[in-house]
Order: C-alpha cells, then sequence, then structure tokens
C-alpha cells in the first residue's frame, strides 16, 4: 500500500494520533531570545546567554518578510561567528545546528554539510521540526536542483526533530527509521515506502502530529 495523503488519509491519520493529543506541546513564544548553549538550556527554554547575535547569509534575501531556514550567526560585538551553542533564539524563530553529541546513537554516522551553521525550526508542537544538509560520513548525495519538498528521505536533506522526552535530536532517515520513531512514542505507525516517501510528505506527517488540540 502506498502512502497516499487524502483527506481521508489524514481521517484515519488524525483518529490515529488522537490518543497522545495531551502530550506537552511546544510554543515558538517558548524560548526568550538568546543563546542556548546545551540540550538542557533548551529544554529548560531558559537561555545561557543573552548576548546581542546577528545573522549573515551568502545570498541577497528578504529579512523583512522572514527570515532563512538556513544562516550563520555572529556576535554584534565583535563579528566573530557563533559556533558553539546547540540553539538560538533570533527575533522569535528557533534555530538549531546538529551536534552528533545529542544525535541519537543511530544518527552517529552523519554530519552537516557544513558545521556551524544553524537550522530554523519550521514545526513546533510535540516535536521541533528543522531540515539539515546532512551527509554520511562515507560519503555526500548530489541532488542537483531538485526542487527540496521532491528529495527522497534518502538525499541529502533530512528532517531532524528536537525529542524533548528523550533529550536527543532524531534525523528521520527513512520510513523504518521514521516509524521506529512513531512507535517508541506510542504514534500508530505509516505504511510507506522509502523510496516514494518525500521530505515534503514528511513535513505533511510532522506538521499532524504537532496540530495543536480541538476544544
Amino acid at each position: 500500500m502506498k502512502l497516499l495523503f487524502t483527506s481521508f488519509s489524514f481521517l484515519i491519520f488524525n483518529l490515529a494520533i488522537a490518543q497522545y493529543k495531551q502530550q506537552p506541546r511546544i510554543q515558538k513564544r517558548d524560548f526568550p531570545a538568546g543563546i542556548y548553549m546545551t540540550m538542557d538550556d533548551v529544554i529548560s527554554k531558559k537561555p545561557s546567554s543573552t548576548e546581542e547575535i546577528t545573522l549573515k547569509i551568502s545570498e541577497e534575501f528578504d529579512f523583512i518578510k522572514y527570515l532563512p531556514e538556513q544562516a550563520f550567526f555572529y556576535f554584534k560585538a565583535n563579528d566573530k561567528k557563533v559556533k558553539t551553542p546547540l540553539a538560538l533564539s533570533y527575533k522569535g524563530e528557533m534555530y538549531f545546528q546538529t551536534y552528533r553529541k545529542y544525535t541519537n546513537k543511530k544518527d552517529k554516522g552523519y554530519d552537516p554539510d557544513e558545521y556551524s551553521r544553524f537550522c530554523k525550526v519550521t514545526s513546533y508542537g510535540r516535536f521541533l521540526y528543522f531540515e539539515e544538509s546532512m551527509r554520511g560520513l562515507w560519503s555526500k548525495a548530489l541532488l542537483g536542483n531538485l526542487n527540496s519538498a521532491t528529495y527522497s528521505m534518502a538525499g541529502n536533506i533530512k528532517g531532524m526533530v528536537l525529542d524533548v522526552e528523550n533529550k536527543e535530536l532524531n534525523i528521520l532517515r527513512n520510513c523504518e527509521d521514521l516509524n521506529d520513531f512513531l512507535k517508541q512514542h506510542q504514534i500508530s505507525e505509516i505504511e510507506c515506502n522509502s523510496d516514494q516517501l518525500t521530505i515534503g510528505d514528511l513535513r505533511v506527517i510532522i506538521d499532524e502530529i504537532n496540530k495543536p488540540e480541538e476544544l
């Protein structure tokens, strides 16, 4: 059976995930502006520093309308690159960088293709979700100029979740990995094929899980 995201599928999916709707939900406004050095800082929602920072990217960008999904940050006082924090809260957006120290043990063989780059959280709720360009330590995928939403999950764009309950970052690499994660958190598994499941599909799944409770 192929994974099809129709309105009927979403109805079934909503019924399947109703069992855990009472889980605590993380919101964007939960994080005061500042620098979060460790996982404990993130979980406690208390920045370890409020030193002013700014971001830089390598191409033109309309910062007035929105913030980029990936960026390098610099301290305003001395223009030095921000390298070591796990996360930053900047202008109301939460950004993470990927540390092997904090990743699930099955994901230790992956690194970002650029270090000290921070990625914006794009979905809040039970889990925080963001995407990073990752490479296995043994190779790097070459994907050309494809739309990122159509990338297979086997490509180098990886969906990642902050799992507060286990204090770790989890890379959702394929269907088996996704279903292991769902099962671990008492969420119904999804029948799917890793060759067909795309990053766009994964975004839809995470957004559905993260939906606020209906009154």
